[in-house]
């Protein structure tokens, strides 16, 4: 759309805009925060050196770097929504920058922390923690402390540490130069006959269109431009694996897997379960394979056949008002309290609802400590933004609930529970959904939806745990990493997950080499696990378990108080078994055998 057709901040109604006062009244009161957060900065010297012995010292010092950090965190957000309302105004790209820059210096200020409160006696600690003026606000930071002093080494080498951190970010840096920068992709022609640069964003709705021959030739296209510098590609990846294997082993892990999840003390078997359970149980991703190869009447289906809607013809417009309406009431399940705060958001513009010029893109919830979340939108009136609401909206309600319930160090959830409330929101708005359609077509194409939806947010992060474990795992026993044996472990394993009705073609073991997230160690599977308890707190809540939902909203509310494994079992939600992902396989293989019955 030409930019002349987007509206202008001025042509929206105010109604429909974040009311960003609510966390400097002005650019001024910014300026005045960000002094007194260099206040700090400048003062966080006193405290060096003067930990050991001295409860009342050591919490002074905590307590001042929590309140930069809030400091910190607010100047950001008000910078960065700012900018983000449109990308065009200078200056709050450049009060970005300086709130980056901050936080950026109150990390160095405040860096002997951990060493001066290791270097003291466990004993020595606990005591001096039994003695803060408020007890319960940093037992949970000094247990974590005392936790990680296994894997802390020497000054010297955790000064080595840190000085080779800017050369293990070597390999990401490269990649996204490489990916973002450097690569370039080839002419397209959409369905109209019409070349079309393709570019990433492009890639992804063309393998949405319903012309396969669009579908075809943008995968072939898309990939080919990775296979060209796929040598270079192998090697940036290999290196990250190597930078992961260098740091697990000073670290003193047994695998790099271990050190990955040992953050969140996460017990290596929750990984394994996952994977194994998942592999164990694949039938419903066939018969959903099978499926689409049957409704798109294809001789032979092909991974760029697995992204598009089997029945685009029954997207239906749904207004703003009557999304923000369906999103609530599909909520009820959740509480009257649920409810209001849910309808207050709306109400008090904590949404930015609509396109302008210079907005950035997408959907997200940002929220910071003393200040409400907000949540951004490009709404464009489809079925599936309203999906979108209903997922930002469940982030934004568990940032509420535990920055109202918690102090701040006890506050900030984990990634592992933190696709928990966004994907129950998502299936609540389904499940309401579906029971007030009427209409074969529309129950289609609602189910589609959720179905592809769980194939990309479990299923695919499945496999990628599965590929990244194995890569790992050759480093660690001494082997290298090359293309061929990359693209060999992808192609068996694309071939395991979606069966034998799959064909796979010759840019499919490749894929591998495009996945940014893997620079960033055993990260993804967390989107699964998250999905996979959602699922089963769903389904207790649909079966009409009683006390779940008061559990939920508790575990919501407990923030990052504990670990997450523990917080999960709140909702009666073990991860350390394999019944949550169970659960989801059924709950997929359900729809699935749905959508078989009602296109027969």
């Amino acid at each position: 759309m030409a930019s002349h057709d987007i509206a202008t901040r001025d042509q929206i109604d105010p109604k429909y805009t974040w009311d960003l006062a609510d966390i400097y009244k002005d650019d001024d009161a910014w300026e005045t925060d960000y002094t007194e957060g260099q206040k700090i900065v400048a003062e966080a010297g006193r405290f060096k050196g003067c930990l050991a012995g001295s409860p009342a010292r050591t919490y002074e010092c905590l307590s001042a770097r929590s309140e930069l950090h809030i400091i910190v965190s607010r100047l950001y957000q008000y910078a960065y929504l700012n900018k983000d309302l449109d990308n065009r105004v200078s200056r709050y790209q450049a009060m970005t920058e300086r709130a980056a820059m901050l936080s950026s210096m109150a990390g160095a200020a405040f860096s002997f922390v951990e060493p001066e409160l290791l270097a003291i006696d466990q004993k020595e600690l606990e005591d001096m923690a039994a003695k803060f003026p408020n007890t319960d606000e940093y037992d949970f930071y000094i247990k974590e402390l005392i936790r990680s002093k296994a894997h802390v080494r020497s000054a010297e080498v955790e000064e080595v540490l840190a000085l080779a951190s800017n050369v293990t970010r070597g390999p990401d840096t490269i990649f996204s130069m490489l990916d973002d920068a450097d690569l370039e992709y080839p002419i397209v022609k959409d369905e109209k006959g019409e070349d079309v640069q393709l570019t990433k964003q492009r890639f992804y709705k063309f393998l949405e269109s319903s012309d396969r021959r669009v579908r075809r030739e943008s995968n072939d296209a898309f990939y080919s431009s990775y296979k060209k510098h796929l040598n270079t590609l192998s090697a940036s990846l290999a290196s990250s694996v190597n930078g992961d294997v260098f740091t697990m082993r000073t670290r003193k892990y047994d695998s790099c897997l271990h050190a990955s999840l040992d953050g969140n003390n996460i017990p290596v078997s929750v990984y394994d379960s996952l994977i194994d359970t998942t592999e164990g149980n694949l039938e419903g991703l066939h018969a959903w394979t099978a499926l689409r190869k049957r409704v798109l009447k294809l001789d032979e289906i092909m991974p760029y056949d697995m992204m598009c809607p089997l029945f685009p013809d029954q997207d239906y417009e749904v207004p703003w008002d009557d999304a923000v309406r369906q999103v609530i009431e599909a909520a009820a399940p959740l509480g009257e309290q649920y409810c209001a705060e849910l309808k207050t958001a709306f109400d008090k513009r904590w949404v930015d609802v609509y396109e302008s010029q210079g907005k950035g893109s997408g959907a997200y919830n940002f929220a910071t400590y003393t200040v409400h979340p907000y949540v951004l939108m490009n709404y464009n009136g489809t079925v599936d933004n309203m999906f979108t609401l209903a997922h930002e909206m469940g982030h934004a309600m568990h940032s509420h609930l535990a920055n109202k319930t918690q102090c701040f160090p006890k506050a900030r959830y984990a990634l592992f529970v933190a696709e928990v409330a966004s994907t129950l929101n998502e299936g609540l708005l389904l499940d309401y959904l579906l029971k007030k359609v009427t209409d074969t077509p529309q129950r289609l194409y609602l189910l589609n939806r959720a179905i592809d939806n769980a194939v990309g947010t479990f299923f695919h992060q499945v496999l990628y745990g599965h590929f990244e474990l194995n890569i790992h795992q050759e480093v660690e026993k001494g082997n290298a990493l090359s293309p061929a044996a990359m693209n060999q472990r992808w192609k068996q394993l694309t071939e395991k997950f979606f069966g034998p009705e799959l064909v796979v073609d010759e840019y499919t073991p490749i894929k591998w080499s495009r996945i940014p997230h893997f620079y960033n160690a055993f990260y993804v599977y967390q989107y699964a696990t998250s999905f996979a308890a959602s699922q089963m707190i769903l389904t207790k809540s649909l079966a009409g378990e009683k006390g779940i939902i008061e559990r939920y909203l508790k575990m919501l509310s407990a923030g990052g108080s504990d670990h997450p494994i523990e917080l999960l079992k709140i909702c009666g939600v073990d991860m350390t078994t394999p019944d949550p992902v169970r659960a989801t396989l059924k709950m997929f293989a359900d729809h699935v055998a749905e959508v078989d019955r009602l296109t027969k």
